[in-house]
């Protein structure tokens, strides 16, 4: 009897530890991911998907500022160790909503039209997600026939809201999201 409790504890454990964990409730993903040579840059568009839940939503219309953060790195293709990396930036967005002036305040610092104004919030949020012919590394920094890296990464910027506050503001883990690495490779 103690054989079978004992083999049953296992069965279990390993039933446990090998299955998959339970999806996400706001899984966010890069989609569209594009890498192109547009003289005299390597640009990359791509769209962030999933990435506003309800009570992000909520919060930003009661004037809480969001931001995302979008990570880029460019590196020579070869063992991981091992690779040369090119460039590492990181570009920030940030949405708040002007409740005196009900509009919706866009900064995208990557942007010639750095500031962005709306009173719809469905546009706001395109403004946010979407990024457009981003010129990422000279052309000729590129040697001919060399295959690069292109990875792209976006997540919730964790710098909002000071540590002090977070007891207030409990809601803000449940906004949390982190896009997986996503790359595409370019030779020149």
């Amino acid at each position: 009897m103690r054989k079978a409790f004992f083999f049953a504890g296992c069965l279990l454990l390993v039933v446990m530890t090998a299955s998959e964990p339970a999806p996400a409730r706001n899984k966010a993903d890069i989609a569209d991911f594009k890498v192109f040579a547009d003289p005299p840059s390597l640009k990359i568009s791509f769209r962030i998907d999933n990435c506003f839940n309800e009570e992000m939503e909520q919060a930003i219309q009661s004037g809480v500022a969001t931001t995302f953060r979008i990570r880029i790195v460019v590196e020579k293709d070869g063992l991981p160790w091992i690779r040369e990396r090119l460039v590492d930036a990181s570009l920030e967005r940030t949405i708040r909503y002007d409740t005196l002036h009900e509009q919706y305040l866009v900064s995208r610092l990557d942007d010639p039209k750095a500031f962005l104004t709306t009173k719809r919030f469905d546009e706001a949020k395109d403004w946010m997600s979407e990024v457009r012919d981003l010129p990422v590394i000279a052309l000729w920094r590129l040697a001919p026939e060399q295959t690069y890296l292109v990875q792209v990464k976006a997540e919730l910027s964790k710098a909002q809201v000071p540590s002090f506050l977070r007891y207030v503001f409990f809601f803000v883990s449940l906004w949390d999201f982190e896009t997986p690495w996503v790359t595409a490779t370019y030779t020149p």
